[in-house]
């Protein structure tokens, strides 16, 4: 609410506002325009570039499938196996001596491990093992030494061709099988099978660019071949929602695999959306850019008003100073120096006016400061006079007289008639120190004056008389302890010093002035006569006493003044 009415109040911020709202609609309308053409192309190009994508990698899978299938032919027509094989299926047929049998196993064991590392230097390093088994079930193995767990399965998995290597339709311990029938071409019997395990955890090193859990190889009835998830191998693929998701499935050329995409709208948008970001970061900057500039050109303008405007209230608290460095000749140049005229004619007719009332006012103020310094000495000497009539106190009488010979000079002392609070309440302390040799324990004192107000220029003198008349009318008559606070603070950009016994409660306990006595009709008298009406005495009831409060305007006093220990060093 405070913001709304700040703006209401404030020219310049109501016409950056009106310019910028006028900016920030075409801004708007080119933005969305270049973002809802530019979606239009970036979609287009991201579906390009995802088929694409889609078509190169299940290519380069198929490609690394054909050519484990050529390799394991290779080695299904490798003549140390076909010879082995033989043996093992026939051997009366095929006879083989012992140490010839073992001779060629060994043989064969060494030709599948090179075979394997044939697959890792020339293919990829994707083979986990290279299994053969022949007729009566001995196997012969290279590479991982980790069980084949499936065995059965593979014998009695349905071929479409014998001798041609076809990949499974299973797992096995989360490895792709290539599966290929031995058969001997002469008779036309089966012979065994050779078996190539795939590391499903390298295999995904094809696919490796896609989002995780985003590309699968299935087979025809969806169950998992192969994924970065590992846990998911093995399993059914799970439904896909469609409304956060772009599905994309293409089948295997050589094997009855399928390869599935399933890539989060958000992913597939994410270009789109930078480019949403994009579009708003530009709106903005421009936007900011157009409320900077004319922030500066309206400055210019509205500069000059602004401080018109802070000059007329200054005007209003007889603060009158003159518009400069307003920098046009326009209309507002016209009016600032409309304003400068009547102010140099304003400040004309107050001298001329009131001249002769200040130097009344300085003839008054004069009297009351030549009534009031022996009526203070007067009243201070017979509280020294009550002190010398004991034996117990007259030793206190040289401490008294210093401080009275301070107060006393400080009073008397020539120059200006301002002194500040600080310095006041230094004297008005010894003051009431001479009290408190009188009172001894049966009275106190507080002061509470903040430093941010210690430099306030205020009258010479003007705290003695208020805390005498707390003497005079409210602690000598009391029986109790007696106390009197002295505390300052700011209400108002006004100073205010009150000073509070705990005397006798004032009369009828009504606020004014009525009643307060000479010393305190000079105070009234003082302050209204160096400051106007506005400022005076008010006399309070308090808890306990009587409050006079004294309200003064601020003004800071820079001069340093004569303070009570610096008196007494020059004396």
């Amino acid at each position: 609410m405070k913001l709304v009415q700040l703006i209401r109040s404030r020219l310049h911020y109501k016409m950056i506002i009106i310019y910028s709202l006028l900016t920030l609609a075409p801004l708007i309308i080119v933005s969305a325009t270049f973002y809802y053409n530019s979606k239009r192309i970036l979609e287009n190009n991201e579906d390009q570039s995802f088929k694409q994508t889609f078509s190169e990698t299940s290519d380069k899978i198929d490609g690394v499938l054909k050519a484990f299938a050529r390799q394991a032919s290779d080695i299904g027509d490798n003549r140390l196996v076909y010879t082995l094989l033989r043996n093992a299926a026939s051997p009366e047929r095929y006879p083989l001596m012992p140490s010839e049998q073992s001779a060629l196993e060994e043989g064969v064991e060494q030709m599948l491990q090179i075979e394997l590392e044939d697959m890792q230097r020339s293919i990829g390093d994707f083979a986990n093992s290279i299994h053969l088994y022949n007729k009566i079930g001995n196997h012969y193995s290279a590479g991982s030494n980790q069980d084949v767990q499936y065995y059965e399965a593979m014998n009695i998995m349905p071929f479409e061709k014998q001798g041609v290597p076809e990949w499974a339709f299973f797992v096995d311990h989360r490895r792709m099988i290539c599966n290929m029938q031995l058969i001997d071409t002469v008779t036309g019997t089966h012979l065994g099978l050779l078996v190539i395990m795939l590391d499903t955890e390298k295999v995904k090193a094809l696919f490796g660019t896609y989002p995780k859990s985003s590309f699968f190889i299935t087979n025809a009835n969806n169950v998992v071949m192969s994924t970065d998830d590992s846990e998911a191998i093995g399993q059914l693929l799970p439904m896909a929602k469609k409304s956060t998701t772009i599905m994309t499935e293409r089948k295997s050329k050589g094997t009855d695999f399928k390869y599935i995409s399933r890539i989060p709208i958000s992913e597939a948008s994410a270009g789109i959306r930078k480019l949403a970001v994009f579009s708003i970061v530009i709106t903005l900057v421009s936007w900011i850019a157009v409320m900077v500039i004319t922030h500066y050109v309206l400055r210019r303008i509205t500069s000059p008003i602004t401080t018109l405007s802070k000059l007329m209230r200054k005007v209003q608290k007889e603060n009158y100073q003159l518009i400069e460095n307003f920098g046009s000749h326009d209309e507002i140049a016209l009016l600032c120096n409309s304003f400068n005229k009547m102010i140099m004619e304003t400040r004309d007719l107050i001298q001329k006016v009131y001249k002769a009332e200040l130097i009344q006012k300085e003839a008054q103020l004069t009297a009351i400061r030549t009534y009031f310094n022996p009526h203070f000495l007067h009243n201070t000497l017979e509280y020294i006079s009550i002190l010398a009539k004991s034996k117990e106190k007259i030793d206190l009488i040289p401490n008294l007289v210093k401080n009275l010979s301070s107060i006393f000079r400080f009073s008397i002392a020539p120059g200006e008639a301002f002194v500040s609070l600080e310095v006041e309440v230094k004297f008005a302390q010894i003051y009431l120190q001479i009290h408190q040799y009188r009172f001894e324990d049966r009275f106190e004192y507080h002061l509470d004056i903040p430093d941010h107000l210690k430099l306030v220029s205020v009258p010479k003198l003007i705290l003695q008389p208020i805390i005498e008349n707390a003497f005079i009318h409210g602690i000598d008559h009391i029986r109790h302890k007696g106390r009197i606070d002295i505390r300052a603070y700011e209400s108002n950009f006004n100073l205010v010093i009150e000073v509070e016994d705990n005397g006798r409660l004032a009369d009828g306990g009504m606020s004014g002035t009525k009643g307060m006595g000479s010393g305190l009709n000079s105070i009234e008298s003082r302050i209204k006569l160096h400051y106007g009406d506005r400022f005076g005495l008010e006399k309070l009831q308090g808890a306990h006493g009587m409050i006079i409060r004294l309200q003064l305007p601020i003004l800071m006093n820079d001069d340093e003044e004569n303070s009570p220990g610096k008196e007494d060093d020059s004396r």
